[in-house]
């Protein structure tokens, strides 16, 4: 397995996530396209929190790593909406998304070895979850823009 490879694949997922972001206005981040979805903003702190999570255990702050971020079930009755822009709700996804490289890079782990955040988990595996799950909930951000009737990129 290449640990720059799946680095690539995680930025390009990242990529795609600004995409799907792109021209989003502030008052629709938080808003969800039927009471049983979550919103854009819901999603991306989702994303946000997992990411941190995985290479930072509890420790890193970030407004997005609400504990209602963690899973579909612990907010779908009680909507997180944070005072946040897309501007600044993008700017706190790429810090934790470049500081995980930064800290991955840093300590330069066997990719076989244990992620001790995820213990469950090899750090390969941990790279590659990471960009599938990005990928994943940016396919649900699509919808749920379209279902709120925006006009995406046509990726």
């Amino acid at each position: 397995m290449d640990g720059d490879l799946l680095l690539k694949a995680l930025d390009t997922a990242h990529w795609e996530l600004s995409e799907a972001l792109r021209d989003l206005p502030d008052e629709d981040v938080w808003t969800r396209p039927d009471p049983r979805l979550l919103s854009v903003g819901e999603l991306v702190a989702h994303v946000a929190y997992w990411e941190a999570r995985s290479f930072f255990g509890d420790a890193f702050e970030s407004p997005l790593l609400a504990g209602a971020a963690r899973y579909y079930i612990s907010n779908i009755d009680a909507p997180l909406r944070l005072p946040l822009t897309i501007g600044e709700m993008w700017g706190e996804t790429e810090r934790i998304h470049e500081a995980a490289k930064a800290a991955f890079l840093a300590l330069s782990p066997n990719l076989d070895a244990k992620n001790h955040y995820r213990q469950d988990w090899t750090w390969a595996a941990t790279l590659e979850y990471q960009a599938f799950h990005v990928a994943y909930h940016t396919g649900q951000i699509y919808s749920a823009r379209h279902l709120l009737g925006h006009q995406t990129v046509d990726n």
